[in-house]
């Protein structure tokens, strides 16, 4: 046999290997994807096409529901385990940015979808998988002195029905810009189940909302660190409250609230509108913090979620 015909025998060979290498390597791949979730689930009913991701679709998270239509929509909204979201236009798209609450059961879910029209109301129904999120539990220590601030119930309810109030509101405009970290340090917290020294119930008298996972990122900073507005906004309260101690809340438009506890001071007041990033107090050890340090709550449309999960997409 000459060596040019060697040649191209190994040269085939070669080439064969090298097929059949990436034959595997695609089955492989497209096994992997054909057991993988699917990120984006598709509706089409109509002339309307129903876009939600389901990318961040766990406890704490957020459901993006997306229309696109042949013609003029009505107004439209999502409903989730009880929560109405309303659509708004994002990049000329109508989208509804739905909240699951961080106490939320995993699996299987129905996700509705209503539009108003001259003929009347029509109803979506859209079966999503609310995926699995682990949230640690975790004690905190109250002083004798924290102890009675919960003692005294009656200003606690009080103060968490007014915040509650505040929580439902929904401007349509302006559109919320993203959000930002009020402080230059790394918060952690959100979510986790928590138990208090002596006590049953913090959380859900603090807001006014059923559960006791942790609404909010903690920051552990010096006392008096200037806190920064975590995007532009309307200040809706600036003040003392009974277990937050110093705080300040924020309507960035379109049913994303923030709310920052424990200041030792404000350096605003109700109605005053700042900048992202303007500084709205200084931190401390105020209400039932347990050292200095600031806590960080964001709330879609009534319903507390990962600040660092929702930021990403306003």
């Amino acid at each position: 046999m000459s060596v040019g015909v060697r040649l191209r025998r190994s040269r085939e060979a070669t080439r064969l290997v090298r097929a059949g290498a990436r034959a595997v390597a695609t089955s492989v791949l497209l096994a992997l994807a054909a057991g993988a979730p699917a990120q984006e689930v598709v509706r089409r009913i109509g002339k309307v096409t129903f876009r939600v991701d389901v990318s961040q679709a766990f406890p704490g998270g957020v459901a993006v529901v997306r229309l696109q239509a042949r013609g003029r929509l009505g107004t439209a909204w999502a409903l989730l385990d009880g929560r109405r979201a309303p659509f708004y236009l994002a990049g000329g798209v109508p989208r509804a940015l739905v909240p699951i609450a961080a106490g939320a059961e995993p699996g299987p879910a129905t996700l509705g979808v209503g539009i108003a029209a001259r003929g009347g109301e029509q109803r979506i129904a859209i079966p999503v998988e609310i995926t699995a999120r682990e949230y640690r539990p975790r004690y905190v220590y109250l002083s004798q002195e924290q102890r009675e601030l919960l003692q005294r119930r009656e200003n606690a309810v009080r103060d968490g029905r007014k915040l509650l109030a505040l929580l439902r509101t929904e401007s349509k405009a302006p559109a919320p810009g993203p959000l930002g970290p009020p402080v230059g340090s790394v918060g952690s917290g959100f979510g986790e189940p928590r138990t208090y020294t002596g006590v049953a119930e913090v959380e859900s008298l603090i807001d006014a909302l059923a559960g006791e996972r942790h609404r909010g990122l903690d920051y552990r900073l010096a006392a008096e660190t200037p806190v920064r507005a975590p995007a532009a906004g309307s200040v809706l309260f600036a003040g003392e409250l009974a277990l937050a101690g110093g705080a300040v809340v924020i309507d960035h438009g379109q049913g994303v609230v923030s709310v920052l506890h424990h200041l030792a001071s404000v350096a605003v007041r109700q109605g005053d509108v700042v900048d992202a990033a303007a500084v709205v107090g200084l931190s401390g050890r105020s209400g039932l913090a347990p050292e200095p340090l600031l806590s960080w709550r964001v709330y879609l449309h009534g319903v507390a979620v990962d600040p660092l999960v929702l930021g990403p997409l306003l």
